[in-house]
């Protein structure tokens, strides 16, 4: 896990000294809900509800993005609970948000 987080690191800090920004960070920059869950879930596993009442968003927004997230690959369920599931960001999701806050201040 830690060989794959820290190639992905490698490969986007070559295209950030090229001046590019990886099309994953750029789909997470490009909206608020997405980058702050992204942000949240790097802080530990939180389910749909917690997420909206931290963001103050209503539940439904939050799940829309976070399944946008996770078709992207960079979230992904702990548990198969319809009601209450618990999302943490993966390691490509972590390394999407490493270049989202070096490059978003």
């Amino acid at each position: 896990m830690e060989k794959f987080l820290s190639n992905s690191l490698l490969i986007v800090s070559l295209e950030l000294s090229k001046g590019q920004v990886p099309p994953l960070s750029s789909f997470v920059a490009s909206s608020d809900i997405r980058r702050r869950l992204l942000g949240q879930l790097t802080t530990g596993p939180k389910t749909p509800t917690e997420l909206a009442v931290i963001e103050d968003k209503h539940v439904s927004h939050v799940s829309r993005a976070l399944a946008e997230l996770r078709m992207r690959g960079l979230v992904e369920p702990l548990n198969r609970e319809s009601r209450e599931r618990y999302y943490r960001v993966t390691n490509q999701g972590y390394a999407v948000y490493l270049i989202i806050s070096r490059t978003i201040k």
